[in-house]
């Protein structure tokens, strides 16, 4: 790992060792030595194979400096590890923004080897101001080079997903969508929360792109929303100004058919007139390729919609796939309202676990979860005044193994330790109950952990993900 050392007055000594080949390469040292000049060096140094401890496995070296007269040295040892393999994906074209979104796409082309899908909002598809791109990234192991993503949209290495409208900012959200359409490979779920369609502007599209094999020929969302594409198919917000496509997820299999399903936010929704309470909309997987409207799914066709609380609240603002959160087989969800005020802390957020269901298609009211009169889920309130809990929520994984799920929830303005804006991210552990969970109890180490920013203006926890 290239890594910098201070040896003697010689400074940014920095050095890069490869394992296979046990070489180490000192590539750039800077500063003086004896009043002269020290040149870059480049240089390759076998080693032995008895630098290894055979216990820890890690290898040392000791680099030593000597003078021109030969009378003085400095030393130093160095730790041999390996470069982090990975890599870098860099984007198309000025002002894209890729990388406003990022998910795994799980393994969309069959390979057996998990993708990636990164979304770019302000590309310019065919000329098409902000339609927005997202390009799919197929996994690879052979190598650790640069990705482009003009790469990707040529075919290469992947396939790019064009945006259909001006103005649509297809891809500010992007997720994998499991496998929604039960043909063994993963699905893409792309929203574009400025679409307009119906007279209905801004009611947001979300589009579903099945997994493919056969080819990387580009995908365009016009194809999907006018049915003309057997690649998937799209998801038509409700009414206008909702913003449906704001946050998209794969939702796990909340009904327990054996398809993947889907949550899609529109969090300036406005339930029973509750201006900006915001929606979330669970949408079950199917095997074609024709139209979601979400105001079926409001009505308990095909889904089930999740109406937020109170006004201003944002519900919907970041949606996500909760794993199995109370370990009774069916996939939960998680889904934020950052400008809540629990308890009456304005903007301190709460987020709602919504337990999965088989049984009806009856909508959420996140009002009765909150009271505790549902036991459909519970609620999980801010701490603090201002903190924005659940600008970002995710599914954690089995965080401390006790066999259920646990919970990310990022609070990007809260201030740890007196640190305006350093940001909270807590870690709530899965329970089979609906008592509410305060994140003040969190913080103090009851029922999960908090993780507290280091600097003030980091806004740590403005993205979480297990």
């Amino acid at each position: 790992a290239a890594t910098n050392k201070v040896i003697g007055t010689v400074a940014d000594l920095e050095y890069t060792y490869t394992r296979s080949s046990k070489t180490l390469i000192i590539s750039k040292t800077s500063g003086t030595f004896a009043a002269e000049d020290v040149a870059k060096v480049a240089e390759a140094i076998k080693l032995k194979n008895t630098d290894t401890d055979s216990q820890l496995g890690i290898r040392t070296a000791t680099i030593t400096y000597i003078n021109i007269t030969g009378n003085e040295s400095v030393s130093a040892t160095v730790s041999l590890k390996e470069a982090q393999r990975g890599f870098i994906i860099n984007g198309e074209s000025v002002s894209d923004l890729s990388g406003i979104s990022v998910s795994s796409a799980g393994d969309v082309n069959g390979d057996g080897l998990d993708d990636l899908i990164v979304g770019a909002n302000y590309a310019n598809p065919s000329s098409k101001l902000n339609a927005g791109k997202s390009y799919v990234v197929f996994g690879k192991q052979d190598n650790t080079d640069a990705i482009n993503l003009s790469a990707i949209a040529s075919g290469t290495g992947g396939f790019v997903i064009n945006g259909e409208s001006e103005n649509d900012y297809s891809g500010y959200s992007v997720s994998s969508a499991g496998d929604v359409n039960g043909d063994g490979l993963d699905d893409l779920i792309v929203g574009a929360y400025g679409n307009n369609q119906s007279n209905k502007s801004l009611a947001g599209r979300s589009y579903v792109v099945f997994g493919k094999q056969d080819n990387t020929n580009a995908i365009e969302l016009s194809a999907i929303a006018a049915g003309t594409s057997t690649g998937g198919f799209v998801i038509n917000g409700e009414s206008t100004s909702d913003y449906s496509g704001w946050s998209v997820s794969s939702a796990g299999d909340v009904n327990g058919d054996g398809l993947d399903d889907l949550i899609v936010g529109a969090y300036q929704a406005n339930p029973s007139n509750k201006s900006n309470a915001g929606k979330s909309y669970v949408v079950f997987g199917k095997q074609d390729n024709t139209v979601i409207n979400l105001s079926a799914i409001a009505a308990g066709t095909g889904g089930f919609v999740i109406n937020g609380e109170s006004e201003n609240d944002y519900s919907g603002y970041s949606v996500s796939n909760a794993g199995d959160v109370n370990g009774d087989g069916l996939d939960d969800l998680i889904v934020s309202a950052r400008k809540a005020d629990p308890s009456g802390q304005s903007n301190a957020g709460k987020s709602y676990v919504v337990f999965g269901k088989q049984d009806n298609t009856d909508a959420i009211e996140l009002s009765a979860i909150a009271a505790g009169t549902s036991t459909g889920g519970f609620v999980i309130n801010g701490e603090s005044a201002g903190d924005e809990s659940g600008y970002s929520v995710s599914s954690a994984g089995d965080v401390n193994g006790d066999g259920l799920d646990d919970l990310i929830v990022g609070a990007y303005q809260a201030d740890p330790s007196g640190q305006s804006n350093a940001g909270k991210s807590y870690v709530i552990f899965g329970k089979q109950d609906n008592t509410a969970i305060n994140l003040s109890a969190i913080a103090t180490g009851t029922g999960g952990f908090v993780i507290n920013g280091e600097s003030a203006n980091d806004y740590s926890g403005r993205a979480v993900s297990s």
